[in-house]
Formats: C-alpha cells, structure tokens, sequence
C-alpha cells in the first residue's frame, strides 16, 4: 500500500514521498540546504484530497502541512 502524496504548505511544499497510511499526521524530512543545517522534520497530515498532475496516471494523496517544525530527527 506504499502510494504517492505530495506536502501542501509548510516547508516541505512540493516534496513528492510515499506513504503506507490512510489517517494520522506524518513526520516528513525537511530538505537541507547545506549538511551543516540541522535535521529537522515537519508534521504533514494526511487528507482525502487528491491532486492530479499532468502526464501522471494515478492523482497524488495531498499532505497538508499541520504548522508543526520541529528539530527531532526525521523518521
């Protein structure tokens, strides 16, 4: 059941990653810039909203940013 999501808002916005879970709020890494940034993550949660994209078969399962950062280490 591992299915394409994409993060709506928040830091990680656009970030395509995989999910295993229908319901919940995700951990999901937040990209560095440098490898001297600190690892941080942010909470996404999950939605029914779908979002389709041109030339993709299957729509994206929209990750909408839960206004949580925090400097826990991503999952």
């Amino acid at each position: 059941m591992n299915r394409a999501a994409i993060c709506l808002g928040g830091p990680c916005h656009g970030l395509l990653t995989r999910i295993d879970q229908d319901i919940g709020i995700l951990n999901v890494p937040v990209p560095r810039r440098s490898p001297d940034e600190p690892e941080l993550s942010a909470g996404y949660r999950i939605t029914a909203e779908r979002v389709c994209y041109h030339g993709q078969s299957e729509p994206y399962i929209a990750l909408h940013w839960a206004g949580e950062t925090c400097t826990c280490p991503p999952p």
